[in-house]
């Protein structure tokens, strides 16, 4: 079993795998000291560029009293950023063995359309990939084209102007702003940014994935009932419903273990994704670097709706099974089967989701319920 590959997911590993934070492919299963190091240096990248913001997040509240929207957004993106990628790394081995075995199909065979079906989820999570990457650059090109303005502003306030046309205001303690101290900082404020800002992304849509594929199994074994009672050989029917059983079990384990896996991070998720909206929300009203502002926007509310679709589909899917036993011909069978088919149709009353803390369930109510959050954060920031 443990020599078994990962078939599921293929895209989005390959990006975790290039931004540090994912094994390689020989060693998903049980990373070694290769790996703890690439996590490491992944800190280290990153860590510096967040340092650098959040020194000039407080010298600004110091000297001007005033809380900057857009450093206040990158902030708390950043910092809830870091919570979703040690709560994914701390379960790194628990979603390997999970995608490990959606990949296995000895038992009951492979599910109709798994092939397809990953296929288009590798090909979306390469649209996803794209649309960070295109979005970091138009950030940071809107930082570039204000330069002027940027030096401008902080001049009047008094303020360090070093950091103008960088991803994001970060403090200096040296000049910058000849070359190549200027390009080759500005390739590394891109770097480290793009490779913290589009995680929260991946790990939702990560979630999604293995929820696509654990709807694929609940949507093989509704066939697989329908079959069993189509057939008129009472031996045949038991021993056909008795493996609809296990794969029942199977996929009620997959779900807990989903649930389990994707917990912490989906909290995380949840808790910050209203203020970091709210102050992007702010900067944009304010005619603040509106473009990149709109652009960070969207992608973290895509990363909220991403994380709510997977559990509204887990959520849906959880009704196909009752609605398959209570369609299939159960009234042919002998009382000896029809007890168990109960047994299975009470069991497969209880509805699968994704847990987000407190806050409940991953579903599209919270999705617009964290939106009204976020606009009433808004408000107070405005007020």
């Amino acid at each position: 079993m443990n020599n078994q590959k990962i078939q599921i997911s293929n895209m989005t590993r390959k990006v975790l795998r290039y931004s540090l934070l994912w094994p390689k492919t020989n060693e998903e299963l049980n990373p070694g000291i290769e790996y703890q190091f690439s996590v490491l240096g992944f800190f280290l990248v990153t860590g510096v560029l967040v340092l650098c913001i959040t020194i000039r997040f407080f010298i600004t509240i110091k000297a001007v009293h005033e809380v900057d929207a857009e450093v206040l957004a990158i902030l708390i993106a950043s910092y809830g950023s870091y919570y979703m990628i040690c709560a994914h790394l701390k379960n790194q081995h628990k979603v390997a063995l999970l995608m490990r075995d959606l990949s296995v199909f000895n038992n009951f065979g492979k599910p109709p359309n798994f092939d397809k079906r990953n296929n288009q989820l590798n090909f979306v999570a390469k649209l996803l990939a794209l649309y960070s990457f295109l979005a970091t650059i138009f950030y940071n090109g809107e930082q570039l084209i204000n330069k002027t303005e940027c030096k401008r502003i902080n001049k009047e306030k008094g303020l360090s102007d070093h950091y103008c046309g960088l991803l994001a205001p970060c403090w200096l303690p040296f000049e910058i702003d000849y070359f190549p101290v200027f390009h080759l900082i500005l390739i590394y404020a891109f770097t480290s940014g793009y490779l913290l800002i589009k995680m929260a992304i991946h790990i939702s849509y990560n979630a999604f994935e293995i929820v696509s594929n654990i709807v694929l199994r609940i949507e093989h074994l509704k066939a697989m009932i329908l079959e069993t009672f189509e057939n008129r050989n009472k031996q045949v029917c038991h021993k056909k419903f008795l493996q609809c059983i296990l794969y029942h079990i199977e996929i009620l384990d997959f779900a807990a273990r989903l649930d389990d896996s994707f917990f912490n991070s989906m909290f995380g998720h949840l808790a910050l994704t209203g203020g970091i909206c709210a102050c992007l929300e702010k900067q944009i009203v304010s005619g603040v670097n509106v473009v990149a502002g709109t652009l960070h926007f969207i992608g973290w509310i895509l990363a909220l709706f991403i994380g709510c679709v997977a559990g509204q589909y887990l959520i849906n899917a959880s009704e196909i099974l009752p609605s398959a036993i209570w369609t299939a011909k159960w009234y042919d069978a002998d009382l000896e089967l029809k007890k168990k088919v109960l047994f299975m149709l009470a069991r497969s009353q209880k509805s699968l989701f994704i847990r987000a803390g407190p806050f409940g369930i991953l579903c599209y109510p919270l999705f617009v319920t964290v939106l009204k959050t976020s606009y009433s954060i808004l408000c107070m920031l405005t007020s």
